[in-house]
């Protein structure tokens, strides 16, 4: 495994942690981080994160309030990770994650 695929699975994994146990997620959403994409000089992380279970149903919103929250879980995300630099974070709503939630739907119509 190349060193970039490994730091962006131990980022997945801490950032994973650190959004289930120390973000509060309004309207009882599970936000689950699905990719992430670090440039080569390992200076920014693209966080891709879909969302579950959401009452608003408006990832929208919770992309506007992990934003707010992005230097309290930096600054959690700094402690943690034991290389440096760490990589500077920013959300973005994986797309793409709907479009294989569509086709396994459709999928699932043409077996019924």
């Amino acid at each position: 495994m190349k060193r970039l695929e490994k730091l962006n699975e131990l980022l997945k994994e801490e950032l994973s942690k650190i959004i289930a146990r120390e973000v509060d997620v309004p309207s009882g959403a599970l936000i689950t981080v699905t990719k992430i994409e670090t440039t080569n000089n390992k200076i920014s992380s693209g966080i891709f994160f879909s969302v579950f279970e959401s009452k608003t149903g408006d990832e929208e919103t919770l992309l506007k309030e992990l934003m707010r929250r992005t230097p309290f879980i930096q600054r959690l995300l700094n402690r943690r990770m034991r290389i440096r630099p760490v990589p500077k974070i920013r959300f973005v709503i994986d797309k793409e994650e709907k479009k294989r939630e569509r086709v396994e739907q459709l999928l699932s119509e043409l077996k019924s």
